[in-house]
């Protein structure tokens, strides 16, 4: 069988992804060794020599070094040992290059898992990260873990946890949900407060209700603001602003001040209406576009309200990732497209300044606007919690 580099990655992240894919990989050329009953193709951008020494180049348009690319970096360094090379290997990024330290015995470790998990009669079980929101399987795997009541469900059980719940008899999110917090905390090794917090959320899963933790309070005024951001893969900026129902759009980039000065003209038509948004990231952005052009935004960051913090810190919802879209979608708001995701939006945008397709755009801008739409509805259904 044929284990590429980018498939390795692939299992690194998700075991059940590769075994899903695994019929479908496609022998390339590259630097080819075998092992374990294994074709092994690994990848370089480049090969030079500093100083005498061979160098093998993986270049990724990153600004810092991730987990995925030292995986990737440490598989092709394995296939070069496998043949004998005395070679090292770099990962070169926007802010520099890292040279990578071997990690054989990982790579050789995770072989192992490849081939046990290959070889079993039955494909392996869902389990859930950030990653899996862009997966082509993520429906797939969710509807699965939902008629098992998978313990994969339940935010803040990963992998280790379920696996010592498992073992100290709490085999689904039913069981799980009569279980004491005390018994969690002795059992996961986790602070009780963390405990509780686990067993409320399988609580919350298997009823199908948010449990309110604590009243929210969240600032009354005449006028909002529901403000939202998404970016391409270089420094181009949408910004979307829902204000009295009405939708405002802004194409901002570092050298484009107009659509900036207008955004803050709008800010500043209700000095005290609040501004909602959903975690840090817009709230950055902001930050980012303020310091570039000498804006002073002492009126503007006192009004933010992250709605993000507001529901982790109150709120239990019976949702796996409390991204803007399921716990807006636990609350019965739609987005017109429902396929229409972050990754998509930022293809879309950097599509956008490539080649100017206002079709694209147009897509864009339904799916920001949505955006900002679900932030008022969830604002106005946390209203209704804390009233109700």
């Amino acid at each position: 069988m044929v284990i590429t580099q980018d498939f390795f990655t692939t299992f690194y992240i998700c075991h059940r992804k590769a075994y899903l894919l695994k019929d479908q990989i496609q022998s390339s050329e590259g630097i080819e060794a075998d092992y374990k009953g294994f074709r092994l193709i690994a990848f370089a951008d480049e090969e030079r020599e500093e100083n005498g020494n061979k160098i093998f180049i993986l270049r990724r348009m990153s600004k810092n070094v991730r987990e995925r690319h030292i995986i990737e970096s440490s598989f092709l360094y394995f296939v070069l040992h496998l043949r004998g090379e005395d070679a090292q290997v770099k990962i070169e990024f926007l802010k520099g290059e890292k040279l990578v330290k071997p990690r054989d015995e990982f790579i050789s470790m995770m072989i192992d898992a490849m081939k046990e998990v290959f070889e079993s009669p039955s494909d392996p079980k869902p389990s859930f990260g950030y990653e899996c929101k862009e997966c082509p399987f993520y429906k797939e795997c969710l509807d699965l873990s939902q008629k098992e009541e998978d313990l994969s469900l339940i935010n803040g059980v990963g992998d280790k946890r379920k696996k010592v719940l498992i073992k100290a008899g709490f085999k689904d999110v039913d069981s799980l949900s009569n279980a004491s917090p005390y018994e969690i905390s002795k059992y996961v090794g986790i602070s009780l407060d963390e405990a509780d917090s686990i067993v409320k959320q399988a609580r919350s899963l298997k009823d199908h209700r948010p449990i309110m933790l604590k009243k929210v309070n969240l600032p009354y005024s005449d006028h909002e603001y529901f403000f939202d951001v998404e970016k391409d893969d270089e420094d181009l900026y949408l910004f979307g602003l829902l204000v009295d129902d009405t939708y405002h759009h802004f194409i901002l980039s570092n050298d484009n001040w107009n659509e900036w000065f207008d955004f803050i003209k709008i800010l500043s038509l209700y000095p005290n209406a609040p501004i909602y948004h959903y975690d840090r990231f817009d709230k950055d952005v902001m930050k980012k576009f303020g310091k570039i052009s000498n804006t002073d935004l002492k009126f503007v960051f006192p009004r933010f309200v992250d709605l993000y913090s507001t529901v982790r810190n109150s709120v239990i919802m019976p949702v796996r990732f409390y991204s803007l879209k399921d716990v807006a979608r636990s609350f019965g708001f739609n987005w017109r497209n429902k396929d229409f995701n972050g990754y998509n939006a930022m293809m879309a945008l950097s599509k956008w300044r490539e080649e100017g397709d206002y079709s694209v755009m147009e897509e864009l801008l339904n799916y920001n606007e949505d955006d900002c739409r679900a932030l008022k509805v969830l604002k106005e259904a946390l209203v209704s919690m804390k009233n109700g």
